[in-house]
C-alpha cells in the first residue's frame, strides 16, 4: 500500500483499507456535538469525525485530516474549510480514479 507518510483522500467506502493510517476526507457536515462530528463523505456513506477541544469547523463543506480511527470513524487532527460548496460528484469521482489499482501506487509512492 502507500507511503505511511502520505494521507491518500478517501470516501466512506475505502475508509476500513486505511485503519491506522492518516487520511483526507472531503465532505459535507451533518451534525456536531460537543466531541464528534458527523459528516457525509463525497459517496453518501457517513462518517464520525472525533476531536478534543474546539472543533475547528466553521464551514458546510470541510476537508478533514485525520487518522483512521475504525471503518466509520477518524479522529481529526487538521481541518480545511472550504469557503464554496464542494461538488461531492465529482471529487467522488476523483477519489474513485486516485484508488483505482492502476494508480494508486503511482500516486501514493
Amino acid at each position: 500500500m502507500s507511503d505511511e507518510n502520505t494521507s491518500p483522500r478517501v470516501n466512506s467506502a475505502f475508509l476500513p483499507k486505511f485503519v491506522g493510517r492518516m487520511v483526507r476526507v472531503p465532505c459535507k457536515v451533518l451534525t456536531t456535538t460537543d466531541t464528534a462530528v458527523t459528516v457525509q463523505s463525497t459517496d453518501g456513506g457517513e462518517i464520525s469525525i472525533t476531536f478534543a477541544g474546539d472543533s475547528g469547523i466553521t464551514s458546510t463543506f470541510v476537508e478533514i485530516i485525520g487518522k483512521v480511527v475504525d471503518e466509520q470513524t477518524v479522529k481529526k487532527f487538521a481541518v480545511i474549510n472550504h469557503k464554496v460548496d464542494l461538488d461531492m460528484q465529482s471529487m467522488d469521482g476523483l477519489i474513485r480514479l486516485w484508488h483505482d489499482p492502476r494508480f494508486f501506487d503511482t500516486v501514493f509512492s
